[in-house]
């Protein structure tokens, strides 16, 4: 029952954390100021796809699998942060440029 659900647990993370969040810009015409707004919002990107592991030992197979879970557990919030951060300063960046083109 313990094995069971550690290898529930490790599927779930891997699932989850095997998408990488991605910066993208989006922008829409404004009709009053004749003007694109521009803003960057972040998406989860990635898909979910199990690799069949390569291993001539069980011990191998053991170490491959849990340094892919680790990689996996580490991509996830590190692309946050600086996916977030970009998302941030390009944001700000297009809301000074935005701040003086139409006055309403």
């Amino acid at each position: 029952m313990y094995t069971f659900k550690i290898l529930l647990i490790s599927i779930l993370i891997m699932f989850v954390c095997s998408c990488v969040v991605a910066p993208n810009v989006e922008s829409k015409y404004d009709k009053t100021c004749q003007t694109y707004e521009k803003k960057v919002v972040l998406s989860i990107d990635g898909e979910w796809e199990p690799t069949q592991l390569e291993c001539s030992s069980k011990k191998e197979c053991k170490s491959d699998f849990i340094g892919k879970e680790l990689i996996s557990i580490i991509v996830f919030p590190v692309s946050a942060i600086i996916s977030g951060t970009i998302a941030v300063v390009g944001n700000t960046v297009f809301w000074f440029n935005e701040l003086g083109q139409c006055p309403n």
